[in-house]
This record gives structure tokens, C-alpha cells and sequence, in this order.
């Protein structure tokens, strides 16, 4: 099967100014991690080495500058999203086979997704407490949807603002998820990237979650966009 991906075009400059003299300047950014997908560096800014470590690549340089300027972050990258598609109906195991350390590790509480929040009522359903993850899951899309309206904002909320609001983007879909599910006691972490639709033409920028599922390993669940289970060629972390 050929490879199915897309062509990231950035033009970027950075601009800095110094008090005096010329400036000794280390300036390193991130490029596309190499997690459930291929990256390829097609060309990159003049003067800068790419490195690596783990799933990160970055590119890095270190050099005298005049005492002001501009720099060009000039970069041009071939993605190639690795597909997995996981029916949510099917059997993802049970919860109760976390090992009880890895659960542990994943009830870490954050600002956007607060495990004591009092606005999160999820005790009190009945579905919250069940053992399977298949049913978890669908229960927990089911309440989350419930909750909050779909609708573009400038800043991410938090979950407690947007269930006082009623409404949220992509981020606060993802956030009271996590929130959820790591009260529960569930593997889950926060992704970050584009979701590229209209064949290409319009490239959004994407918040979602992965879940850890004992069968499969992590499984996405993007509640913003109806989809759990399929990571298609159109998610790019």
C-alpha cells in the first residue's frame, strides 16, 4: 500500500533585537513528531541542524548575529500519518486490567482538567463505574456531549468555565474527557496537531485524546469530531 501524506509549507521569521554588540543566539524549535506517523524532511531553514530524541525532532542553531535583524524559519516537511482503525463496539478489554501503579500515574490533575473539580458530577452516573472500556467510552461520549454545545473560542477554557457555559471547541471536548477518565482511573493523554480536511485544502488546528486500551494499546477518542477508535491519514500530531 503507498504511502498517503501531506506537504507542510511553513514560512516563518524570527526578529530580535539587541541592546548592543552581536548577540550569541541559540535558538531551538520543534518540528513534527515521529508518532503514529513518517516525517520527512524535505528542506529546512539555512543554518540550522536538525536533531533528534525519541519521537521529537527539532532543528537547532547556534550562531553571532548583528545587533538586530530577522531569521527564516523557512521549512518544508513530507507527513505520513500511520492509519489505525479500532471499533469502539468491539471488546477493548477491562478497566480493572490497569495495573494499579499505571492508573496511578495517569490521575495527575492540571488546571484544564481538575481531578476535584465540583462541577464534574460523573459519580452520580451509574455508567461511570462500570468495568468494561467499550461501554465506558460510549457512556462517557454520550455525557460529555451532553454537556457541552459545540462552539469556536478564542482561548481554551478549562473545563470548569466551559461547563458553566454550556459550549467549547476542540480543546475542552478533550479536556473534560480527560478529566473524566483520569478520575476513573484511565490511561488517557492530550494530543495536539492538525486535522487536515477537503482533501488537503484546509488544515485546522486539532486538540484529541488517546486512551490506552488493554487489547490495543492507545486508541484515539476526538469527542469534537464524532470519532473514536479511527486514526486516519487526516490527524497529523
Amino acid at each position: 500500500m503507498p504511502l498517503c501524506g501531506w506537504r507542510m509549507e511553513h514560512h516563518e521569521r524570527f526578529v530580535y533585537k539587541a541592546n548592543s554588540g552581536n548577540p550569541k543566539v541559540e535558538l531551538k524549535f520543534f518540528s513534527y513528531a515521529a508518532y503514529r506517523q513518517k516525517v520527512r524532511i524535505e528542506r529546512g531553514p539555512q543554518d540550522f541542524r536538525e536533531r533528534k530524541k525519541g519521537h521529537n525532532s527539532f532543528f537547532v542553531m547556534r550562531k553571532m548575529l548583528s545587533t538586530e535583524g530577522s531569521v527564516a524559519l523557512d521549512r518544508t516537511i513530507s507527513v505520513f500519518p500511520e492509519q489505525q482503525m479500532i471499533e469502539p463496539g468491539g471488546e477493548l478489554g477491562m478497566i480493572s486490567e490497569f495495573p494499579k501503579e499505571l492508573s496511578a500515574r495517569y490521575r495527575e490533575s492540571s488546571r484544564y482538567w481538575p481531578g476535584n473539580s465540583g462541577a464534574i458530577d460523573v459519580r452520580k452516573q451509574e455508567w461511570f463505574s462500570s468495568d468494561d472500556l467499550s461501554f465506558w467510552l460510549r457512556s462517557a461520549w454520550k455525557y460529555i456531549r451532553g454537556k457541552i454545545r459545540p462552539e469556536n473560542q478564542e482561548k481554551r477554557l478549562g473545563v470548569e468555565e466551559a461547563l458553566a457555559k454550556g459550549i467549547g471547541d476542540c480543546d475542552e471536548f478533550t479536556d473534560l474527557f480527560m478529566t473524566v477518565a483520569r478520575m476513573r482511573g484511565i490511561p488517557c493523554r492530550r494530543m495536539t496537531g492538525f486535522f487536515i480536511s477537503d482533501e488537503g485544502k484546509h488544515a485546522e488546528r486539532h486538540a484529541w485524546a488517546e486512551v490506552l486500551t488493554p487489547e490495543f494499546g492507545w486508541m484515539t477518542v476526538d469527542i469534537a469530531l464524532n470519532n473514536i477508535g479511527a486514526h486516519t491519514v487526516n490527524y497529523v500530531v
